[in-house]
């Protein structure tokens, strides 16, 4: 059963009140989540257009992989808080690389809130106050007027992903002016100017391109040499972008190397090695989807796609085309993040109970197997007495003790 624990100066009821207090000279919202490095988490104010990057504590470092088997997770954060589940709206995860601590992003009864979650299933709520900071303004934020959908702001997509390397914070996200998707770059620390391009696409399902919709999940990788956003769109255009073309000032247009699938809202971009049987590893990007399956390619099928003409025509409404992918059954997944080696781990909507569950996910499956009842489940089924049966028999034992079933096990 996860256990809940509040930081020594939060207690019972009072938890909400006391992150009332912290927040009141700190963000205006808590959106998106990057590490740059253990210590160094940068979250977003999408509503105060800043970037705040916030030095944690030095803690020791995970000594083995361990899975979430966080179930419930949002009705005990609930308790923890001191609000009905109800009152809760996430925002984002993210892991520190080296404890394998969750960070999760909140809005809590209307009030911004960062949680700390470790795998034995202990919350822990932070007050961003009394963490060391620093910060950094947007320069073009989008206009505070304009809505979606009667009651959105555009200013919640002032932020829309962040993603850090080599001493530079890239910022996706929307701009006041007349090419609204902007992916700006920030030297870190913060001091220096930053560096703010316009980005437009050609979307081969609307068949126009387009300048207003911005970046939703992205990821900068080496390419045969070549440092490369990956950037995913709503509805589901993948582009590639060399980050050579992103100079202060200047509009470019992106390579869409696929259509990935109508309307749908991706999450991350994660890249990550998979292993095969003899434990090579081979690097793999994986699209993260809210309304569709995930979508996993070879690194090196991005490179050559990205190195080739991409999509100039007009791709039918639920159709594939370009870069071909894996289709992952991640279904339910409201924020993803690369945990270790091993597991990715998932904000995932619980379809039994509505709960939002905090679970790990093996890769190279990518599924919980405890989400089904198949065939292997009742209780006369007999794995076959072959290599192949025996194989499944114990990655399906594999699973069911990461899951926390380790009495269903099959000796």
């Amino acid at each position: 059963m996860p256990k809940s624990k509040l930081i020594a100066f939060l207690s019972g009821a009072t938890a909400l009140a006391a992150a009332q207090t912290a927040f009141a000279e700190a963000p205006l919202s808590a959106t998106v989540l990057e590490f740059a490095d253990p210590t160094t988490l940068f979250v977003a104010d999408s509503a105060g257009a800043k970037i705040h990057a916030y030095t944690l504590p030095e803690a020791a470092p995970a000594t083995a992989s361990a899975a979430y088997t966080f179930e419930g997770f949002s009705r005990v954060l609930a308790e923890t808080l001191g609000i009905a589940e109800t009152e809760i709206a996430f925002n984002d995860l993210a892991v520190n690389p080296a404890t394998q601590a969750a960070f999760v992003s909140l809005t809590a009864a209307g009030t911004p809130a960062l949680v700390m979650v470790t795998p034995d299933g202990t919350i822990t709520p932070l007050d961003l106050s009394a963490i060391p900071s620093t910060s950094t303004e947007l320069a073009t934020g989008p206009d505070d007027g304009v809505t979606f959908w009667r009651d959105i702001p555009s200013a919640s997509l002032t932020v829309t992903d962040l993603d850090y390397t080599d001493g530079t914070l890239f910022v996706s996200g929307l701009s006041t002016g007349e090419f609204a998707s902007t992916l700006n770059q920030i030297p870190y620390p913060f001091g220096e100017a930053a560096q703010s391009t316009s980005v437009e696409i050609y979307h081969a399902v609307h068949d126009q391109m387009e300048t207003r919709a911005p970046i939703r999940a992205m990821e900068i990788v080496d390419l045969d040499g070549v440092q490369t956003v990956i950037a995913a769109y709503t509805c589901t255009p993948l582009v590639t972008l060399p980050t050579a073309s992103l100079t202060d000032g200047a509009h470019i247009t992106g390579n869409t190397i696929a259509e990935l699938g109508y309307g749908n809202t991706p999450l991350e971009v994660l890249l990550f090695d998979v292993y095969d049987r003899e434990g090579n590893a081979s690097p793999f990007v994986m699209v993260v989807n809210r309304e569709l399956q995930a979508n996993l390619i070879p690194l090196e099928a991005v490179a050559a796609a990205a190195n080739a003409p991409g999509l100039t025509e007009p791709v039918s409404m639920g159709m594939e085309a370009g870069v071909e992918t894996i289709q992952t059954p991640m279904s339910g997944v409201y924020q993803a993040a690369d945990q270790d080696p091993q597991f990715l781990l998932a904000l995932k909507r619980n379809l039994d109970t509505g709960a939002m569950d905090l679970v790990s996910i093996r890769k190279g499956v990518y599924l919980r197997l405890s989400d089904f009842i198949s065939e292997y489940d009742f209780p006369d089924y007999v794995y076959a007495d072959n290599q192949m049966g025996q194989g499944i028999k114990g990655f399906h034992n594999l699973l069911k003790a990461e899951e926390g079933f380790p009495e269903l096990i099959e000796q």
